[in-house]
């Protein structure tokens, strides 16, 4: 079973029953709560398992320096930071250290962070298929999805992805890079197409090339597109809106079911 806890470390005892008190009123999931980096090493050492996100306030009296987002990372667990204050440098120390998000302590950003951690659960679930050629790219992307809680599965072409894809009927997104060899992107499309609906499967297109490039991955039946070098933040959302997507079609399909029985 996927974890079903949420994180929350937080040395203001107040701030924190706040957060934990909000989180269980609109979500699903249960809280655990620590206010130093050695109370949340030890939590993480004994619950990692039911942890599936972990949500950081960057100011403890024991750390000297991002050192409980270090923490986080070790253990795996997808960190989403919440703080006082905000610049580009933070940032950028953020987003350099695999953070998924970040957001200001407000009643505003605690609800989009609560629909952060509501996509990271059902991210679990879901599984992506990488299709490009070059190693570091699909490398690069499956850390990427990792970090969001996606299972992630790759191939070094279109026709691997095709073989996979009909080996593994619940992935529900593909990220597919234009050129590759033996079948190229446009390629893959139109072949999967005519088996994967838009409302089963979204595609993702990627290319160092824009323009015609994007026009022409969504004219083959891609739902989205993405340009190299990829910006962490872009490919973030890009992928969550797609999921989000999808979870609504099928929700509204569900909904017009039960009506019509």
């Amino acid at each position: 079973m996927p974890g079903t806890k949420v994180l929350i470390v937080e040395d203001s005892r107040v701030q924190a029953r706040i957060m934990s008190d909000h989180i269980r009123a609109v979500t699903p999931y249960e809280t655990l709560v620590t206010a130093s980096l050695a109370e949340t090493a030890q939590v993480m050492e004994e619950h990692r398992d039911d942890i599936f996100v972990a949500v950081l306030d960057l100011n403890l009296p024991d750390d000297t320096g991002d050192e409980i987002v270090a923490l986080a990372n070790r253990y795996a667990v997808p960190a989403v930071v919440m703080t006082s204050s905000f610049s580009e440098e933070m940032r950028k120390r953020l987003l350099e250290q695999n953070v998924v998000d970040y957001f200001l302590k407000s009643m505003p950003e605690v609800t989009n962070m609560e629909n952060l951690i509501e996509r990271l659960h059902k991210n679990l679930s879901v599984t992506v298929l990488v299709a490009d050629d070059s190693k570091l790219a699909r490398r690069q992307m499956a850390t990427l999805l990792g970090n969001q809680n996606y299972r992630v599965l790759e191939a070094e072409d279109g026709q691997a992805a095709l073989d996979i894809l009909r080996e593994a009927p619940d992935v529900r997104l593909l990220i597919t890079d234009y050129n590759m060899p033996r079948m190229d992107g446009f390629e893959l499309i139109t072949e999967i197409r005519k088996t994967h609906p838009r409302h089963k499967l979204s595609i993702i297109g990627v290319s160092a090339q824009s323009g015609e490039q994007t026009a022409r991955f969504l004219k083959y039946g891609a739902s989205d597109f993405l340009t190299k070098p990829l910006c962490m933040e872009e490919f973030y959302c890009r992928v969550n809106q797609q999921m989000d997507m999808l979870d609504i079609i099928q929700d509204y399909k569900a909904l017009c079911e039960k009506a019509a029985s």
